[in-house]
């Protein structure tokens, strides 16, 4: 039975991602969970997520989930924020559609499967239960892209060595960084071919980070990037602040690192430069690859990264 809600509901579909195995049947299922209460876009193009997201203001959604990985949430999310301008944004609900989820883990978004989680989240909204909401910082990268992790240097060298693999999510991921380990130890080629060296001027709210080579270039406004992994531990402390870590760290010496990363602690290394800002400015001595939540992007000489606007998330 179609009981109004207070806002419609948006659900953005990304066909590409890993878990949307079928798409057309899941956009299909969300559809009639809806059952007038909103509506469900599949999604084929940066263009399709403009044209969705002004739809979605256009029709005042109070809500938009996003059925897909990190990368399909992020270009959701930079559309979303673009069409909204300055209107107050929607609440945003990452549904778990991709390999790793790692934004939807590191914010206590629902775990079940999309269809659950829409299920249930029409019967709070239709019995008039709050929602359960978390905010967060989101980064603006070079002026209209937006996202939650920025990166350059052996974070994107590890990725495409991810994405040529034969198998990908976790087990995948895991049997990477294990095969790299084993190559940091013995000078294997893997190590050689993923810790990318980069030569740039990196300034970090207006301090100059003292190195001008780096293996690693940072941002996040989440703690976690992975696998357990947290390096970025004061993310989500400092409203209006995110956390760099940036330099030259070389392949032995982030090994002695994994420890603390693994527990969110400081890594107390010298070739790290670890701080909480508002604004950094990477240039770059050649036209250099980066990342936004896990997809490689083009090259850039500059990367401009500044806390964006701050969001609300439904958690579980």
């Amino acid at each position: 039975m179609n009981c109004r809600l207070s806002t419609p509901i948006g659900v953005i579909v990304n066909p590409e991602a890993a878990g949307n195995v079928n798409p057309r049947e899941r956009v299909r299922r969300l559809t009639a969970l809806l059952d007038g209460g909103g509506w469900v876009r599949e999604t084929e193009s940066v263009d399709s997520l403009n044209g969705v997201a002004a739809e979605f203001r256009a029709r005042a959604v109070g809500v938009v989930a996003v059925c897909g990985g990190d990368g399909s949430f992020s270009r959701a999310l930079s559309a979303v924020v673009r069409a909204y301008g300055d209107a107050p944004l929607p609440l945003l609900l990452p549904l778990r559609g991709g390999t790793m989820n790692t934004i939807a883990r590191a914010v206590g978004a629902p775990r079940a499967g999309p269809e659950v989680v829409v299920a249930k989240l029409l019967e709070r909204r239709r019995a008039g239960q709050p929602e359960r909401i978390v905010e967060r910082d989101i980064l603006r990268v070079n002026g209209d892209d937006y996202g939650f992790m920025v990166g350059a240097g052996t974070i994107v060298g590890f990725l495409k060595a991810y994405y040529a693999g034969h198998r990908q999510g976790p087990i995948g991921a895991a049997s990477l960084l294990g095969r790299l380990v084993l190559s940091l130890v013995g000078g294997g080629k893997l190590a050689r071919d993923t810790f990318t060296w980069l030569e740039a001027d990196v300034s970090c709210d207006g301090l100059r980070v003292p190195f001008r080579h780096f293996s690693v270039i940072y941002a996040s406004s989440i703690d976690q990037i992975g696998l357990g992994f947290r390096p970025t531990y004061r993310a989500g402390t400092e409203p209006g602040r995110f956390h760099l870590i940036a330099g030259p760290l070389a392949g032995r010496e982030f090994l002695r690192c994994v420890p603390a990363m693994l527990r969110g602690r400081p890594t107390e290394s010298s070739q790290i430069f670890d701080r909480s800002a508002r604004r950094v400015v990477v240039e770059f001595q050649h036209a250099s690859s980066y990342m936004i939540d896990g997809d490689v992007l083009g090259t850039t000489t500059r990367l401009c990264i500044e806390t964006g606007p701050r969001v609300r998330m439904i958690r579980e």
